[in-house]
């Protein structure tokens, strides 16, 4: 198999055993990342409960394990729109899954710095993603991690619709009109907020462009 996958956060909790679980199924991966975890751990004076290997390390016990190799691009898909537009058109990647934004909920409602880096990081990098795949004229399956925490904590405790509820509208001659509206989200926190933004963001550009796209509404990984 010569496919290749992009996985955008994949020094990662999440995207660094997805890379591993694709590489060893034949695709070839490719990393991309800015390390912005590791960044925020040291900006709070934190370590990890496990030890965490350098990307170079961790690539290559990778490739003494399995005899498979994974590459890697620093880069940061908020802030360098250009080179992700560039990789996108040079790998011609089958899908993209995004792991690139600042996970934390506590985190992004720790301060303004926080609120802010959350909000910049999470929604510039996901609409920098859109606009590469459509600009780049290929046929790529976006897939992205989500949250359950858009729908609210509240609702965590009962049956959550998904996709769409049909909802029927007066019109201004007294006539029902009836429609589909994305389920209503109540987001706790500046993070998942962020995350019902990715949403609206999806639903546009698979309406505009005819993007695929999943989205992944997953509760505590």
């Amino acid at each position: 198999m010569d496919t290749t996958v992009l996985i955008l956060g994949g020094d990662g909790f999440c995207g660094w055993p997805t890379a591993l679980h694709l590489s060893r199924h034949g695709y070839h991966v490719v990393i991309i990342d800015n390390f912005s975890r590791r960044k925020i751990d040291v900006d709070l004076g934190l370590e990890s409960l496990t030890p965490i290997l350098p990307m170079e390390a961790r690539l290559a016990a990778w490739r003494r394990a399995s005899g498979n190799t994974i590459d890697f691009i620093m880069m940061d898909i908020a802030r360098e729109y250009d080179r992700l537009l560039e990789v996108v058109r040079t790998m011609r990647p089958q899908a993209v899954v995004h792991f690139a934004e600042q996970r934390a909920a506590p985190y992004s409602m720790r301060d303004s710095a926080c609120k802010r880096y959350t909000v910049n990081n999470n929604l510039n990098a996901t609409h920098n993603v859109l606009c590469a795949i459509v600009e780049s004229g290929l046929d790529v399956h976006l897939v992205h991690l989500g949250s359950m925490g858009v729908y609210g904590y509240a609702t965590t405790q009962m049956p959550i619709p998904e996709g769409y509820l049909p909802v029927s509208i007066q019109a201004p001659d007294g006539s029902r009109v009836e429609r589909e509206i994305m389920y209503p989200p109540a987001p706790g926190s500046v993070y998942h907020m962020t995350k019902t933004q990715d949403a609206l963001f999806f639903y546009f550009y698979n309406k505009n462009d005819g993007i695929r796209i999943t989205d992944l509404h997953q509760g505590i990984v």
